[in-house]
C-alpha cells in the first residue's frame, strides 16, 4: 500500500539534528506490516473477521502517548500513530532522539501490556517549517487511510484466512472488485464498519500544565475541521 508520507520525505530528519526555530516536530510510529499480519494469522482461530480487537489495542497504545508532557496532538489508526510535539519540548541537540525513543518505548510497552505480546515498530521524525504543513501531513495521512480501507481490510482478512489454513495471496486482492468479493464472502459489510476503522481517532492535550486533561475524538470531523484541532 502506498504511503502518504512519501510526499513529505524531504522533511524527515536523522540523528542529532539541530532543531530550527519556529519549526515543529512530528514523530510517526508504525508497526511492521508483516508482523501485524503474522499476529492476525496467529489470533485468527479465536477472533472475529478483521480482528477489530487487535485494531483497538493498537489505537489505545497510540492514544496513550497523549499523556506525555512533550505531546500536544495525536492522530492514530490501526496502522500508525502520528505524534505532534510541543515546540518547547525540543530545542537542543539530541532532544528529538530522546523524545522519539521515549515514544517508541511507551507505545511498545502499552501494546505489550494490553495485548500480552510484543509487536515490532519503527519511528520516524519529521521537522516541518510551520503548523500549516503539519496539518497538511496529518490530513493527508487520514485521507490516505480512508481511501485504502477496502484494500487494507481485504489484506487483514486474507491474513486471517492464512491463519486458519485457507489459501490466500496478496495477488488475490489487487483490484477493488477482488477486494469487495473477498470481503463480501467473509460476511463483511465495509460500509457498516465503525468510523474509527475508516478514519482513525485523535487526541489533544487540553492543558499545558496538566497532561491528564485530554480531549479524545473517536469519530473524527472533516479534514478541515480536524486541522483546526492541531495547534
Amino acid at each position: 500500500m502506498q504511503s502518504s508520507w512519501n510526499a513529505f520525505s524531504a522533511f524527515q530528519v536523522f540523528g542529532d539534528h539541530v532543531p530550527m526555530d519556529g519549526f515543529s516536530l512530528v514523530v510517526r510510529i508504525s508497526a511492521d506490516p508483516s508482523a501485524v499480519e503474522q499476529m492476525l494469522a496467529e489470533r485468527a482461530p479465536a477472533q472475529a473477521a478483521l480482528d477489530p480487537e487487535l485494531a483497538v489495542m493498537m489505537l489505545r497504545a497510540g492514544l496513550g502517548l497523549i499523556l506525555s508532557p512533550s505531546v500536544s496532538f495525536i492522530y492514530a489508526n490501526p496502522d500508525e500513530t502520528i505524534v505532534v510535539l510541543r515546540r518547547e519540548s525540543v530545542h537542543e541537540v539530541g532532544q528529538s532522539l530522546e523524545v522519539h525513543d521515549h515514544l517508541i518505548s511507551s507505545w511498545s510497552a502499552r501494546m505489550a501490556l494490553i495485548s500480552g505480546a510484543s509487536l515490532p515498530i519503527s519511528g520516524r521524525v519529521y521537522e516541518f517549517p510551520d503548523m500549516g504543513v503539519v496539518r497538511k501531513a496529518v490530513r493527508s495521512a487520514m485521507d490516505s487511510h480512508e481511501e485504502q480501507t477496502m484494500q487494507r481490510s481485504a489484506r487483514r482478512l486474507g491474513a486471517q484466512l492464512r491463519g486458519r489454513g485457507e489459501p490466500f495471496h496478496t495477488s488475490m486482492v489487487e483490484t477493488l472488485e477482488e477486494q469487495s468479493h473477498l470481503l463480501r464472502d467473509g460476511g463483511i459489510d465495509v460500509d457498516g464498519l465503525p468510523s474509527w476503522w475508516w478514519r482513525g481517532v485523535a487526541a489533544r492535550a487540553a492543558s499545558v500544565h496538566d497532561p491528564n486533561q485530554v480531549e479524545i475524538w473517536s469519530q473524527l470531523p472533516s479534514s478541515e475541521q480536524l486541522s483546526a484541532l492541531i495547534a
